[in-house]
């Protein structure tokens, strides 16, 4: 559990003067009682991850049961529009769950503040928590170190397959430990046309994701130019190109036969890239899955890309800090991330019965290689320069080299003179 002595304290009258005759004769003292404050009190909580009922099981039931005067009105906010309309209707909230990447905008907003100060002030045990994790929340929008709040669950990154597919044509399943170069042999003996259908053997997601293993960034941050000309984006480029040069392994027109609706609804896709999507796949009723641990680089093994971390953080603004602390506690204790483990999310800490614990609450995952998917580590997070701009443009720019004749390094040159031209009058 934290240690949150910022939480209000109360000293019975007299013992001051009790205390001191006994430091005086130096005996040890206990430290004082903590008194918490029970007078009710309603926090507006915003929440980017999706409000079901098993987030309310999982985060907002355990706040309830030990501090009942707490009320946590939460409030969808899954984008900066949704913040953007909260800020200008007056309800800003009072603490937030958000992830990493919006750490930047956030902070435009007002809504994050560096709670590193308050951390350590108050004896805040850091060390419970997986220090990459923290790593992600610091630097994902800043070298300066600021620490905007505590993790309490992180997406992860893995191959689904369907295991139908692949007895259909014979074909052996995929295993933990595949590198790409691996993945893009068994996605030949997959992609087929049976009864005109065609089934496509591996959908990566896009050209992004694909990066992340090896912590690609888009623009130099000391120079301010385009720096996807690299050895690292050519090499990215050129696999995804490989990829989807599989006769029939294309990405279909039909979005309604690419990605997860790929693989969950039209159930043409053999093997997908994605993130955590267990929901998803337990309401896909009948589909034959299962899943592995994802490809990696040769010379990147057992990493993965950019890791979602989910963190709980306190707004500046809000007048209930005390309370703020409280909720924080409950989040981020040992016994509310055993459940968050169990019910297949990662937990931040470190705690080796917390990890053995993944999934193992989860019905519909007993039969499944979740093991797998935590033999990799995600790549440690790059700090983006106007990725916002310079991401849609890589996207489309590998759409263009997918479709034409043009060499990657013509293409790639293109796409630097085009990030810098859509960067150039930021800030000016």
């Amino acid at each position: 559990m934290l240690s949150l002595s910022i939480l209000g304290t109360a000293v019975l009258a007299g013992c001051g003067q009790e205390q001191a005759e006994q430091k005086s004769e130096g005996t040890p003292q206990p430290a004082p009682a903590k008194v918490v404050d029970t007078t009710p009190v309603t926090l507006k909580f915003a929440v980017h991850l999706p409000i079901t009922e098993e987030f309310k099981q999982l985060y907002i039931e355990p706040v309830t049961k030990k501090y009942p005067h707490i009320t946590l009105e939460l409030l969808s906010a899954s984008s900066f529009k949704a913040y953007d309309e909260l800020i200008a209707s007056g309800q800003v909230p009072d603490l937030y769950i958000s992830f990493n990447g919006n750490m930047p905008g956030l902070k435009e907003r007002s809504i994050n503040m560096d709670m590193k100060p308050l951390f350590q002030k108050n004896q805040v045990d850091l060390n419970r928590f997986e220090q990459n994790y923290l790593d992600d929340i610091q630097y994902a929008a800043t070298e300066k170190g600021e620490l905007y709040g505590l993790p309490i669950e992180t997406g992860f990154h893995a191959l689904y397959y369907n295991k139908d597919i692949f007895d259909k044509f014979g074909a052996p399943y995929p295993k933990d430990g595949m590198t790409m170069e691996d993945a893009l042999e068994l996605a030949k003996k997959v992609t087929r046309v049976d009864n005109g259908v065609q089934y496509r053997g591996w959908d990566v997601g896009n050209i992004v994701r694909l990066a992340q293993p090896l912590g690609l960034e888009y623009m130099d941050r000391k120079t301010e130019k385009a720096i996807t000309s690299s050895e690292g984006w050519k090499r990215v480029f050129e696999l995804g190109k490989q990829i989807y040069s599989i006769p029939g392994n294309e990405p279909s027109k039909d979005s309604n036969k690419n990605g997860l609706n790929g693989f969950v609804k039209d159930r043409t896709v053999a093997m997908m890239n994605e993130t955590s999507k267990f929901s998803q796949l337990k309401e896909a009723e009948g589909l034959n899955w299962d899943v592995v641990q994802i490809p990696f680089f040769k010379d990147r093994p057992n990493i993965y890309g950019n890791s979602t971390v989910y963190m709980v953080g306190a707004v500046p603004t809000t007048k209930h800090m005390d309370q703020v602390f409280q909720v924080i506690e409950v989040l981020t204790s040992d016994e509310v991330q055993m459940n968050v483990s169990k019910s297949g999310r990662i937990s931040p800490l470190k705690s080796e019965a917390v990890r053995k614990a993944f999934g193992q609450g989860d019905p519909s995952l007993k039969d499944k290689n979740i093991a797998g998917i935590v033999k990799s580590k995600p790549v440690k997070y790059p700090i983006y320069l106007n990725r916002e701009i310079a991401e849609p443009l890589t996207t489309k720019k590998f759409d263009v080299f997918l479709k034409g004749p043009d060499d990657v390094n013509t293409v790639l040159k293109e796409l630097d003179e085009e990030i810098n031209k859509a960067t150039a009058t930021i800030g000016k």
